[in-house]
């Protein structure tokens, strides 16, 4: 991925720095011709600001000599002989004329060429012929022009002389190309060398960003490829080292999810080793049972012992079985139970009396304080009283003398907290109680079940509208809320 991404990016960058050279040159090229023109036009508006003074100090001197010679021959002016000073002899042109291989060109108000000059003998012929746009000129704007002769791009610009506010002619001014071919050669060659360094360099510092945000991701890539082997303590990079909030995340959440995992498989583990010693018990205590009974090794009460021993051995891995049906019908939402009003008294009596009479609660005092007369709630009754027999039982598993089952109504809602004296839950254990096959530290493993009690209350709970958590725990008991909506 770095790999690619940073050559993409570098021929994206190379490609736009490319595309902006080529739009500078082009750029350059425009406001080379620009500036020729300008240059152009200004050097024609001198000559023709030149042109037109030394005209009229011509016509003045003129004016003058002619005056001087009537003063002179007041009677014959005509034939008079005056000397010819250089000012009057000079023409305009030899003041206003162009440099090097300029050509320039005075036309009057009638569009009549007046006077031309050229240094350069080789001027086209085509550059000689009067402009198409003569008399825009004429009316006092000014034109630039382009025009190919045999391949060659000369510029021509034409400006209006001026004398006292009143336009008296035209002059045009044109130029050849001039050679800029090793300057525009050396400008290419500065900015294709300034491309080519911002390219690098670009491409050099998305390397180094690309890298530096990658790592983390190619680390968890590694981990990911420990875990699809097994391996649920994968090396994970710091999430303290890593600076962008979304990697950190990133992280955090992959970091997360190996613990989950790891968590899943140690409960798999158990489960399995849970079930298989649930059922290899019974399974064994029953064969022996009937083999000895049949091979007439325990004969007349004992054998009816025996029987009614495995009798209960079998209820039991059949109350196994069933637990796990029912679990994996109320994960999969496919157990819908029978909602009726059910009055609250009536429910905790049920369950008060079905307890007291089991065996192993005799040792228990069960108080049920506070009873709520005429007030029913709405739901399956036997998945109820399996929920509050199994906080019960969960009691007396803890040790449990004395279980406090007392309802009450908070907001509309009817709280049913069991509290008891038991020795509590652990603090390490409190956050996977509710989680499938989880049975505590090694003591509870040897115990009967599967793990499944709160689990599988949960559930009946959330499948009648409620919710089940614990409030409080600690080594003088714990408490457990049962929450059922009144609507």
């Amino acid at each position: 991925m770095l790999r690619f991404w940073t050559w993409r990016y570098a021929l994206i960058l190379l490609g736009t720095l490319v595309v902006l050279g080529l739009l500078a040159g082009f750029w350059m090229q425009m406001n080379a011709e620009q500036q020729s023109f300008q240059v152009l036009q200004a050097r024609a508006e001198q000559l023709g600001d030149s042109y037109v003074r030394a005209k009229h100090l011509i016509q003045l001197q003129r004016i003058k000599f002619v005056e001087t010679a009537i003063k002179i021959y007041p009677t014959s002016p005509a034939i008079a002989t005056v000397p010819h000073t250089p000012t009057i002899a000079m023409k305009p042109l030899e003041i206003a004329r162009p440099i090097e291989r300029d050509y320039m060109q005075i036309f009057n108000r009638d569009g009549a060429v007046l006077d031309s000059f050229s240094a350069d003998t080789t001027v086209p012929v085509d550059i000689m012929k009067p402009s198409s746009n003569q008399k825009l000129v004429l009316e006092g704007k000014s034109i630039r022009e382009k025009i190919r002769v045999n391949g060659v791009s000369w510029l021509r610009v034409g400006v209006p002389l001026w004398k006292d506010g009143t336009v008296m002619g035209a002059l045009y001014l044109s130029a050849p190309p001039t050679d800029n071919t090793a300057k525009m050669k050396e400008t290419y060659e500065i900015l294709a060398l300034v491309i080519a360094g911002i390219a690098f360099g670009g491409w050099t510092v998305i390397y180094l960003l690309s890298r530096k945000l990658t790592r983390p991701l190619r680390q968890l890539a590694g981990a990911a490829i420990q875990v699809a082997e097994g391996d649920y303590s994968p090396d994970l990079p710091s999430p303290s080292d890593v600076k962008e909030d979304e990697l950190k995340q990133l992280v955090t959440s992959f970091n997360t999810m190996t613990e989950r995992l790891k968590q899943l498989e140690q409960l798999r583990t158990d489960l399995l080793a849970g079930v298989s010693h649930e059922l290899r018990t019974p399974v064994t205590s029953i064969r022996g049972m009937v083999q000895a009974v049949q091979r007439g090794v325990v004969t007349g009460e004992k054998a009816d012992k025996f029987l009614l021993t495995t009798l209960e051995e079998a209820k039991r891995m059949q109350k196994m079985v069933e637990d796990l049906l029912e679990f994996s019908s109320l994960e999969a939402g496919v157990v819908q139970g029978e909602q009726k009003w059910i009055p609250v008294t009536d429910l905790i009596t049920e369950v008060t009396q079905q307890m007291q009479a089991m065996s192993f609660f005799e040792s228990v005092k069960l108080e049920t304080p506070h009873p709520l007369d005429h007030v029913e709630v709405r739901g399956d009754r036997g998945q109820l009283k399996q929920i509050l027999m199994n906080l019960l039982t969960n009691s007396v598993a803890a040790g449990a003398t004395h279980i406090k089952l007392e309802p009450s109504l908070k907001d509309h809602t009817l709280v049913i907290d069991v509290a008891d004296n038991g020795k509590g839950i652990k603090e390490a254990e409190v956050p996977y109680i509710f989680e499938r096959y989880y049975r505590g530290d090694s003591k509870r493993k040897k115990k009967h079940g599967l793990g499944l009690g709160l689990p599988l209350s949960r559930l009946l709970a959330k499948a009648n509208g409620g919710e089940l958590h614990l409030l409080h725990t600690s080594e003088k008991g714990t408490v457990f809320r049962l929450s059922l909506p009144m609507q």
